[in-house]
């Protein structure tokens, strides 16, 4: 399963507010299924957590989550993948933000399904698994 950006921020502010919301249930509910993030939500994650009022806060909720998540990297058979769906969206006139473009193009790619809070964006892209929380 591979986590997307908004899960990560929701379980992210479930831990900081020390509830055990729909993220955490969710990520419990797994049990033994492996769950990933990719380099991109990474990124993006990076960015929102050093865009906060408390980077240094958030910088050290992301480790602690980047720590316990394996983080997956791209590879040329990314490369692929993405031209290819880029392309084919384009043609049919869909439009969605490039990062979750990237996002969900790295789990066609690993063959995974994505879990993220943002099913609208994700559901545009063709043979993509999206599951939500």
């Amino acid at each position: 399963m591979l986590l997307d950006t908004t899960f990560c921020i929701d379980l992210m502010r479930e831990w900081r507010r020390g509830l055990s919301g729909p993220a955490t249930a969710k990520l419990k509910s797994l049990g033994a299924v492996p769950v990933e993030i990719s380099l991109f939500s990474l990124c993006e994650l990076q960015m929102g957590a050093r865009l906060s009022a408390k980077p240094a806060e958030e910088l050290r909720r992301l480790e602690r989550i980047s720590g316990l998540i394996r983080v997956v990297y791209p590879d040329r058979s990314f490369a692929v993948m993405f031209g290819r769906v880029a392309v084919e969206l384009r043609a049919a006139g869909i439009q969605i933000p490039f990062m979750d473009l990237m996002i969900g193009a790295h789990a066609l790619c690993l063959g995974l399904p994505l879990l993220t809070r943002d099913a609208e964006h994700f559901q545009r892209i063709p043979n993509l698994v999206v599951e939500t929380y």
